[in-house]
């Protein structure tokens, strides 16, 4: 058997995960989408009549994606500050793209 030096399992502990990392990049893309998606979600009400059960969805989105997307992103980077809080800030860093990333895409769609 070989021994673990303490100093390096230490060091690989207070490592960043790099999956961290990249969710601290896709937040930091999803505030910056958060205004695209306010217009598509805006224009979005034009075809209402044509299709209004895609409209609905995507005004769920759009609500979402500029009340619950930044609180869910200023927790993720939070959870990076505070290591107790990691496991729900990854979740909420995986979660903070979705209603902003559905609602241009359902959009695009129409």
């Amino acid at each position: 058997m070989h021994e673990t030096n303490p100093a390096l399992a230490a060091d690989r502990a207070a490592a960043t995960p790099a999956t961290d990392v990249m969710l601290l990049w896709a937040t930091a893309l999803t505030v910056g989408l958060i205004p695209v998606a306010l217009l598509f979600g805006g224009l979005a009400q034009m075809a209402s009549e044509v299709h209004p059960k895609t409209v609905a969805v995507v005004m769920a989105c759009w609500w979402a994606s500029w009340t619950a997307t930044p609180l869910l992103v200023v927790a993720f980077w939070l959870s990076l500050r505070h290591p107790t809080l990691a496991r729900a800030g990854r979740w909420a860093g995986w979660a903070a793209p979705v209603p902003t990333t559905v609602t241009i895409l359902l959009v695009l769609g129409l």
